[in-house]
């Protein structure tokens, strides 16, 4: 694995611990269970995410909602193009789906941090298309929701939106 980029490295140990999440319940799983899942030595999951189970929960959750949410807006990319990486990225990480639905209106930590995602993504595509008018912008966003739960392949995304 050490080859691989630090987003890559990311994914893997982010994708194990949510599915472990999922899987085994709330902190039911050990790093050394996240190390084969993801193939990522504990030593490196130790040096990115530290040794406790519960930031490294945390890491995760920062890094998905940053990395589906673009709140830092690191890449710009038109919606259909966004929904397209959107679409790939849940099915190599199908947990992903069910935790953003168990957690954001869980009142916890997490579910503070993806409300916030959500709003910021909200004002930002404002920005990016002020023509459209807030409901509009919403109908989009439940648009793109709906065509991750449905898994919309997505040669049909240009068909659909």
């Amino acid at each position: 694995m050490s080859t691989q980029s630090k987003e890559d490295i990311y994914f893997a140990v982010c994708n194990a611990i949510l599915k472990m999440e999922v899987a085994q319940g709330h902190l039911q799983w050990t790093l050394s269970e996240i190390s084969r899942e993801s193939g990522v030595t504990r030593s490196l999951i130790y040096y990115y995410f530290g040794k406790e189970k519960e930031s490294a929960l945390q890491e995760a959750y920062k890094f998905v909602i940053a990395h589906f949410f673009n709140v830092e807006r690191v890449k710009t990319t038109s919606l259909q193009e966004r929904l397209k990486i959107i679409l790939m990225d849940i099915r190599k990480m199908p947990f992903l789906f069910v935790l953003f639905f168990l957690e954001k209106n869980g009142g916890g930590e997490v579910g503070k941090l993806l409300q916030q995602a959500e709003k910021m993504m909200l004002l930002t595509m404002k920005q990016e298309f002020p023509d459209l008018s807030d409901d509009q912008i919403l109908a989009i966003y439940l648009k793109e929701l709906g065509a991750i739960a449905y898994q919309l392949p997505t040669e049909k995304i240009k068909d659909v939106f």
